[in-house]
């Protein structure tokens, strides 16, 4: 009786273990959201736990028609400006697709007068998951 309740409570242990760890699209959609609030109110520090310190942020300028590669912390150093500031958009992610230590997500930021969609390509690293680059399509509205 004493081995049935010990491998009764060795097997509720395990179970227990593993539905406290979060899954992929989990984690993924934490990072994510993570960059979108942070975004949204003004949380440079919250926004630079997402992006690998290697992170580049490229785009075609809609003025003038040029390609733009931007690292990363400049990217963040820019966004200093509006530290604490609550922006006036709404933001959702349309989707993620994971494949291993890679994944994808596609996000939109819709602002007054402009929306924004972001392609984030993130690894898994050391077991975080972490944005190593981004695009985006900027779409002023009439």
């Amino acid at each position: 009786m004493q081995k049935l309740m010990l491998t009764f409570f060795c097997i509720l242990m395990q179970l227990s273990v593993a539905l406290a760890q979060k899954s992929d699209i989990e984690l993924v959609t934490e990072t994510v959201q993570n960059y979108l609030d942070g975004g949204t109110y003004g949380d440079t520090a919250k926004m630079a736990k997402v992006f690998h310190p290697s992170a580049t942020m490229k785009f075609v300028d809609v003025k003038t028609g040029e390609f733009r590669d931007v690292p990363i912390a400049k990217y963040l150093e820019g966004g200093k400006a509006n530290a604490g500031k609550k922006s006036d958009r709404n933001t959702r992610i349309l989707t993620i697709d994971i494949t291993g230590t890679a994944a994808q997500a596609k996000i939109e930021l819709d602002y007054p007068t402009t929306k924004l969609t972001d392609y984030f390509n993130l690894l898994k690293i050391n077991g975080e998951w972490k944005v190593v680059s981004k695009i985006f399509a900027r779409e002023d509205k009439k």
